[in-house]
């Protein structure tokens, strides 16, 4: 027969936009406030939960290690990564722990709300910290990479981004290789690498080095197509007359 007041954003840890879900439901509330001259009694959902939220921290903490795997929930997205709740324990999954390939942002990877399986990959217990992977639980693409693509292989890939001294190529899901200006052309010198490749075109490498240390793969595109001067010095022996246009004087 007492009536008491809970505030919106009392009712769960984010407060919803629609509260009549809540009517006639039945849940256990903290009492924070009474005020007996004005008959007034304020109550928390929220305050319970958190509290029950912290034990299972607390006990998360305790129990998890380093390559664990867990599901969780995708909490929030940031540009720097998504948080997920791992039953009431929040972790961090970094950008860069999220996939092996190429992505601009998160969201190309996780979805808000959305439950995913991620890996324990680093605990910090004082600052209850957990810095999470998703891309731990695939095949790691530069694992035995040299045998995969011993160098002078030909293989085909994609322009995923151009650069003033290069072009970088996708030649798999997670391994990109440089093509370097001076292996675009065999007689195109200084040009910009737009002039030659563009965005998302297919194109056919030559494998020229590879350092698995700092996965790095060198790539070159003439090495696809004859050398000219090759060509020319076959055809051409000291002696043989030949014509050509002027293309410049100098002094």
């Amino acid at each position: 027969g007492v009536d008491s007041f809970m505030p919106a954003s009392q009712i769960d840890v984010q407060p919803p936009k629609n509260l009549d879900q809540y009517v006639g439901q039945t849940y256990d509330f903290k009492v924070i406030k009474i005020n007996l001259d004005r008959k007034n009694i304020v109550v928390s959902r929220r305050e319970l939960i958190e509290e029950q939220r912290m034990e299972k921290r607390r006990a998360l903490l305790d129990e998890v290690k380093p390559g664990d795997t867990r599901r969780g929930q995708v909490k929030n997205i940031t540009d720097y990564g998504a948080f997920v709740d791992l039953d009431g324990l929040d972790g961090l999954l970094h950008i860069t722990d999220m996939s092996w390939g190429r992505i601009n942002h998160p969201s190309e990877m996780v979805k808000q709300g959305e439950e995913i399986e991620v890996m324990i990959i680093e605990i910090d217990r004082e600052r209850e910290r957990v810095s999470l992977g998703l891309k731990q639980l695939a095949n790691n693409p530069w694992e035995k990479i040299e045998e995969k693509y011993p160098v002078g292989t030909t293989v085909n890939g994609k322009v995923v981004n151009l650069v003033p001294y290069g072009a970088f190529i996708e030649i798999e899901e997670g391994v990109e290789g440089l093509v370097h200006v001076s292996e675009m052309s065999w007689t195109k010198k200084n040009v910009h690498p737009g002039k030659i490749v563009s965005t998302s075109q297919e194109v056919e490498v030559v494998v020229l080095e590879i350092d698995t240390a700092k996965r790095r793969v060198s790539l070159g595109l003439k090495q696809t197509q004859g050398n000219p001067w090759e060509n020319f010095a076959a055809g051409n022996p000291p002696g043989t007359i030949v014509e050509g246009e002027v293309k410049n004087i100098t002094e």
